[in-house]
This record gives C-alpha cells, structure tokens and sequence, in this order.
C-alpha cells in the first residue's frame, strides 16, 4: 500500500505540481525575484523528500548566503535534500540534464553543468562560480566528483574550490547520512549495479522510509592557506561526522 501511494503521489507531483513549479521558477528568474525562486524550490524538493519517504533533520546552523557548500556524495537524492535546506546553484555534470525529471528541475534552477575531463568547460564554470559568488549567492558542489555507496568518503577535489577562495566566500561542509530505523547507514539509497535512472527511482519508491540527516559545520575561512588547506578542512569536517557512530562502517 506504501509503495502505490507513493507512486501515485510521485504521478501526480509530476503531472501537477512540477509544471507550475518549473513556470514559477523561471518567472522568478525573469523578474529577479530570488525569494519566490528560493521558496518554490525548496517547497519541491521538500515534497519530493516526503514522496521518497525521506524524513530530514538538520544538525547545526544554516549560514546566510552567499556560502561555497561541499558535501559528500551518494544519491540524487541529495539533490533536493540540500535544496529542501536552502537555495544554492549546483555544478553538476552534464549528463544530468537529460534526467527525467532532476534534469528538468535542475535546468530551471541555477545549475552549471559541467563535461568532465573538459578543460575548456571546467575553466568556463569556475568563472560562472566566482561571478555567482560575488553577486551574493550560494553554489554547491559535490568535490569527490562521482557518487559512492555510501561505506566510505573519496578525495575531495579543490579545483572548483579556487572560487570560494578568489572570492573570499566562506566554505560550509555539510555531511549528508541516510539511516535506517535502528540507527544504521541505509545503503539501499545509491545506485546499485550502474542501474538505469528510472529503476533507480522505482527502486526508491519502494524502499521503507529513511531518515536523512544534514550536517552543517563551521564555516572555512583560512583563505590565505589557499584551497588545497580549504578543501582538506572541510572534508575532515565531513569525514568525523561520517565516521561518528560507526556510519561509515555500519551495515543493516
């Protein structure tokens, strides 16, 4: 019964709700209004939440914009779980806009998408970052890159970091763990096997609910060590926070 009504809610979000959102966002944008662009999509990304059954508790203060965020990487769920947080234009790869449905919302948001392994490409964002940056508002990125299972925590990567830096924008690391019912690390929640998108969501929708919690931590602001010191503070900020009550380590 859990699974239907979710995709019943999931049809209809869609078919219904997900037009107007993406209408009122890019009149929004049209007329510079970044309040009712901020509210229709963290109102989305909250109902999507709750459609997935993600139940989401934030840990810490959410600074005031603008802010570099970086957070650890599992799902695209994290996505909306950041968005359900607060407004912040993502870098993302390319390849995500020909999403259903993450695509559409991402395109009418504030993303930057960006061809890995393409210089010229990764040049181009950095300069849409730091203009971004300066004109007050938030970017977030996923600096190890590529997705995980979830069990561990990759290199993050300071290229796109150099923005925060150049600009001088404080850094906040947010830790994202998804937790079963008893206290443990859902690792139902990734891509399993590369799976396609759409069984990945089907798959999704059919898993029990999931708590999801967000980790804020303390702004970085040792700009003058420059940004390999940045990245490497704010990751360790993330792994402790991964690493408390065995998340890392825990299994269902």
């Amino acid at each position: 019964m859990r699974f239907l009504l979710r995709i019943i809610g999931f049809v209809l979000a869609l078919v219904f709700v997900l037009p107007f959102v993406i209408m009122g966002i890019l009149l929004a944008k049209l007329a510079g209004n970044r309040d009712t662009n901020e509210f229709l999509l963290i109102y989305w990304s909250r109902l999507l939440c709750f459609i997935c059954g993600l139940k989401v508790y934030v840990h810490g203060v959410k600074p005031a914009s603008p802010v570099f965020l970086v957070a650890n990487h599992v799902s695209w769920l994290d996505i909306p779980i950041i968005h359900s947080l607060m407004l912040a234009g993502f870098v993302a790869k390319s390849e995500i806009k020909y999403w259903p449905v993450i695509g559409w919302v991402t395109m009418a948001g504030d993303t930057l998408f960006l061809k890995r392994g393409n210089a010229e490409s990764r040049k181009g964002v950095l300069n849409q970052i730091k203009q971004r940056l300066m004109d007050g508002r938030s970017v977030a990125v996923f600096p190890e890159g590529t997705v995980t299972d979830g069990s561990y925590l990759r290199t993050f990567h300071r290229q796109l970091v150099h923005a925060a830096v150049e600009t001088r924008t404080p850094v906040l690391p947010v830790a994202i763990k998804f937790l079963n019912k008893n206290g443990t690390r859902n690792d139902q929640v990734g891509f399993l096997n590369n799976e396609y998108f759409l069984t990945h969501v089907w798959r999704i929708l059919s898993l029990p609910n999931s708590v999801v919690e967000i980790h804020c931590g303390e702004l970085v602001t040792n700009f003058d060590e420059g940004a390999r010191a940045v990245t490497l503070k704010a990751r360790s900020y993330v792994e402790q926070e991964l690493l408390s009550n065995d998340y890392l380590s825990a299994r269902d």
